[in-house]
């Protein structure tokens, strides 16, 4: 028998203490985060794009007709795979992700830059990503949390969005922000034909590494291969920093 441990970091570490004890498990990463280390892709997260991508579509003709400065708040806890891809995906003009250094990941001061920019160009409204564990320098690099802690000991992210709305209004802009969270929906509704294609590469893979008595690791998407990577070396690479090169794309297309 084996044990086929299907989450995220949380769960597959659980996995990887067991397997110190003597129990064969074999992991497959699945989560809309995709900060699982060893992978390039976790099952979940192309699904939760989809519905940050169709959120920024039908958000921009608001914005656009009411003049707003429209901040979407979205989740990915310390790493911004889902406000780098979604927000590039969606024609955000400001992407806010946690990857930074100590002292901060963005500030008000930059996103005030572009929108004023914007509205020296004539453009008047902005569109903002922001992930939920986005980190502003006017707080010391400290994430906006709610204070409750979940089953792993987590303290729960969130709230973000609507403090730099607060600073934002400080700021006598002609526009007014507006916050959308979109939490649980980002977690939800129709898998997408590559995560339907993932997961049932990734169930049969450890069903294979099982057979073949190869424990202790998970499936992990490399290029086009499924590969199986020891959950330790994949677990110490957590939060998976997003791509460095996505993020000069952003930038040499004037995204802040």
């Amino acid at each position: 028998d084996a044990l086929i441990a299907i989450g995220g970091d949380d769960t597959l570490g659980v996995a990887h203490r067991l397997g110190e004890h003597g129990v064969k498990a074999v992991g497959i990463p699945q989560t809309i985060d995709n900060d699982i280390g060893g992978t390039d892709y976790a099952i979940g997260f192309h699904s939760a794009l989809v519905t940050v991508t169709d959120a920024l579509d039908k958000l921009h003709t608001t914005a656009h007709a009411h003049h707003r400065v429209l901040i979407v708040e979205v989740m990915g806890r310390d790493s911004g795979w889902i406000a780098l891809y979604g927000g590039l995906a969606g024609g955000a003009d400001v992407i806010l992700v946690p990857e930074g250094p100590p002292e901060g990941s963005f500030s008000v001061d930059e996103v005030e830059g572009v929108i004023r920019r914007r509205l020296d160009q004539g453009k008047r409204f902005s569109i903002v990503v922001v992930a939920e564990g986005a980190r502003p320098r006017e707080l010391g690099g400290r994430q906006v949390a709610s204070g409750e802690v979940d089953a792993f000991g987590h303290v729960q992210l969130g709230g973000v969005g609507y403090w730099l709305a607060d600073q934002l209004k400080q700021r006598d802009l002609p526009l007014t922000p507006r916050v959308t969270v979109l939490a649980y929906l980002q977690r939800g509704g129709i898998a997408t034909p590559f995560d339907r294609l993932l997961a049932t590469r990734f169930g049969v893979k450890a069903v294979e590494f099982a057979l073949e008595g190869i424990y202790d690791v998970l499936t992990g998407l490399r290029g086009t291969q499924v590969e199986p990577v020891p959950l330790a070396q994949a677990l110490a690479e957590c939060p998976k920093p997003v791509d460095p090169e996505l993020l000069r794309s952003a930038r040499a297309i004037g995204i802040g």
